[in-house]
């Protein structure tokens, strides 16, 4: 069961997340975004019909069977997030100093002198003076009155207006619920169709999470709830979101529209290493490589944000446009993954243990996986292998960064997807297993078959998959790798 991406040793620990979109959609183009080290597939539902997700879901599960690659599917729930109306050719050019009226949706569609907005009227919130930003804030408005139910704007700095792009109020109060009707349909789609994670937009407090998670638990439903942090709310009741969420992703679009800019960075850092410190996924998102939508290769700056990310403690970045409309999205993975694996070279274990001091002592799996690392640390292990039955014992040995390869064995192809966006985890299926010697000695012999393994090498294992205890890892064993016999002898 070889590997699909070129270098089968050297393993890039920070994951990939590609939305799928019109550029990238077809079995060919999933295929290759999977050979260039995509991980993750972020399925958009602001835009398109469950019937067209549902065509995607498909190609993606088909296409990562055939690689024989586990990979997650992320649906992102579009939320209260106010749009334009759809524009006639999909585009229109707004010049810089045109006047717009913006007006509240009536179903007609928006151009560059008149945009319609969903979900509000503008009349009603704006005020003379008030900015308004469109697409992530590359266009600019400034109201300059309110006359007759619309608010008549100028562009500061104007650009191309794509429909169905996201617009902002900075300055006025807008009080909207996490989730919408249209996120409880979808929400049910995603379990209805077994989606790996669901992305929650512009959440406020860990209610918003829990109202899902009891539609989740009510179903039957195996979905992981990710809380987007978009909202100065949520910055503000980041602990209990953590607490209740299972990764939360950074969505840097919206958020660097509610803060300062200059205060950005510092908000992402502080959420990356309190994702870190509870040991759950954090994915830092938005306009990672938003040059190469157009362009052959990523700015300079680009390249610099990533890195940043990287060696920040983040679980996984994430690709949008840049995959789903842009002309290269394929060698946008491959630069994405490129300078993750270059930034990986340069992250400081040490500084990130020091920050995850006394980061074990909430749980017996904690304290074993933590174990497990310092074990692995040692004896000069050459892997690092959870066999687990729901992926918890892979993410909380991811927790704590270990330097050695890591591999989650299961064979449940719901946690092997799973583990897809779990830092540093190559997920490895194997077959059910009904005592812990057998596990035990299946995962080494897959991962030395893998790997390429001498005899003798060490593994540190987590089990297990035969004990059936979802969820209470409690044994750690340091064995020897030996393909003659297909056994290891304890140490």
């Amino acid at each position: 069961m070889s590997p699909t991406t070129e270098t089968a040793r050297v393993h890039r620990k920070t994951k990939i997340i590609a939305t799928v979109g019109p550029a990238s959609k077809s079995a060919e183009v999933v295929t290759s975004l999977i050979k260039a080290g995509a991980n993750v597939f972020r399925l958009n539902f602001s835009h398109g019909s469950h019937e067209e997700h549902l065509e995607t879901l498909k190609t993606i599960r088909q296409v990562s069977s055939a690689l024989m690659q586990p990979v997650a599917i992320l649906q992102d729930l579009s939320g209260p997030k106010i749009r334009i109306t759809k524009i006639d050719g999909d585009f229109a050019t707004l010049p810089d100093g045109a006047s717009v009226t913006l007006r509240p949706s009536d179903g007609s569609a928006s151009s560059a002198n008149t945009i319609f907005v969903e979900g509000l009227d503008p009349s009603t919130i704006l005020k003379a003076n008030q900015p308004v930003l469109l697409a992530d804030g590359i266009i600019e408005l400034v109201c300059t009155e309110i006359r007759d139910g619309a608010a008549i704007c100028s562009a500061l700095k104007g650009g191309r207006l794509r429909s169905r792009v996201g617009i902002a109020f900075p300055d006025s109060n807008i009080d909207l619920p996490a989730t919408t009707d249209k996120d409880i349909v979808d929400f049910r789609w995603g379990i209805e169709h077994e989606v790996d994670y669901a992305a929650v937009s512009f959440v406020n407090n860990a209610a918003d999470i829990q109202r899902l998670r009891e539609i989740n638990r009510r179903e039957g439903g195996d979905l992981k709830i990710i809380a987007k942090i978009e909202r100065k709310s949520a910055l503000q009741n980041i602990d209990e979101i953590i607490e209740t969420s299972d990764g939360i992703m950074v969505a840097r679009g919206d958020l660097g529209l509610e803060l300062p800019l200059e205060q950005l960075p510092g908000a992402q850092r502080r959420l990356i290493e309190k994702s870190n410190y509870r040991g759950i996924p954090v994915i830092v998102a938005t306009q990672m490589l938003h040059s190469m939508i157009t362009s052959i290769r990523p700015t300079r700056a680009e390249v610099s944000d990533i890195a940043t990310a990287v060696m920040s403690g983040a679980d996984a970045v994430m690709l949008s446009e840049e995959t789903a409309i842009g002309q290269h999205p394929i060698e946008a993975v491959k630069y994405l993954s490129k300078v993750a694996l270059e930034a990986e070279r340069l992250f400081a274990f040490e500084e990130y243990k020091l920050r995850l001091r006394d980061a074990d002592r909430a749980t017996v799996p904690d304290a074993v996986a933590y174990a497990a690392c310092a074990a692995a640390n040692k004896v000069n292990a050459s892997a690092l292998i959870a066999c687990t039955e729901t992926g918890t014992s892979a993410r909380l040995m991811a927790k704590y960064r270990p330097q050695q390869p890591l591999f989650g064995v299961s064979s449940s192809p719901t946690t092997l997807q799973r583990m897809a966006l779990y830092w540093g985890i190559q997920p490895i299926p194997c077959m059910p297993t009904s005592t812990h010697e057998t596990e035990i000695e299946m995962a080494l012999r897959l991962v030395q078959q893998r790997e390429n393994l001498p005899n003798g090498a060490r593994a540190v294992i987590t089990g297990g998959i035969a004990m059936h205890m979802p969820g209470g890892t409690s044994v750690l064993e340091i064995r020897e790798m030996s393909s003659k016999d297909s056994s290891a002898s304890a140490k």
